[in-house]
């Protein structure tokens, strides 16, 4: 019997969620602390609809996401939760705290490995007002590049580590923010400008991890 079985056992019922069509439910928790994979690892969950029993949140993810389930979709009650393309419905129909940044995250990473360099050879994006920016995602990496005028600032961050939002499945500012706190502490100048690329970069982000299929 598994280290995870035998916490099930000792555990009161009110101490794990329960991930289910019809019934299930999750309690409410604190996520801010660590990556989301760390947090969901640690997070048990009584699967009633993939067969997996008793395991835990990131487990249950990854065996989603493995057997094609790619679009979170908005519950009824304004949660998110995960199904394939095409589908009314999913096998999670609601994601615990720190969910939705997980599968985009490993929806960007899948991306990746597909293209196996994504953006290494793609041009530079214009932002306009004279800044145009790159984005290379590749082993796990996220690699940015700014150019204004004649100026290059560069800067990087683990996928595992950027900042999309767990409340809405589509929505840039987070990682806006984010890359460009990255950038300025890269000798980037804040401006107007640089808010405009880092939106950009977000939302092209955004976009291919929404665009896997």
């Amino acid at each position: 019997m598994s280290e995870m079985q035998l916490f099930f056992l000792s555990a009161e019922a009110a101490t794990f969620d329960i991930n289910s069509v019809d019934d299930g439910f999750i309690l409410d928790s604190d996520s801010s602390c660590g990556s989301a994979a760390h947090y969901l690892s640690h997070r048990p969950v009584d699967d009633c609809v993939l067969g997996l029993g008793f395991t835990n949140w990131k487990a249950l993810i990854d065996h989603a996401l493995r057997s094609g389930h790619f679009e979170l979709f908005t519950c009824v009650d304004g949660g998110i939760g995960l199904r394939k393309y095409g589908y009314r419905h999913g096998p999670i129909p609601r994601l615990p705290a720190a969910g939705v940044t997980y599968v985009l995250q490993r929806l960007l990473s899948l991306a990746a490995d597909r293209d196996g360099s994504l953006g290494r050879n793609d041009k530079m994006v214009s932002a306009g007002n004279d800044v145009s920016h790159k984005l290379v995602v590749e082993q796990g990496q996220c690699c940015i590049t700014i150019k204004r005028e004649d100026a290059l600032v560069r800067t990087s961050l683990n996928i595992e580590q950027l900042a999309f939002s767990d409340t809405a499945k589509s929505d840039p500012d987070p990682i806006a923010m984010q890359v460009e706190r990255l950038l300025c502490n890269a000798g980037a100048v804040e401006c107007a400008a640089l808010r405009i690329a880092c939106r950009s970069i977000a939302t092209q982000i955004l976009r291919i991890a929404h665009g896997v299929r």
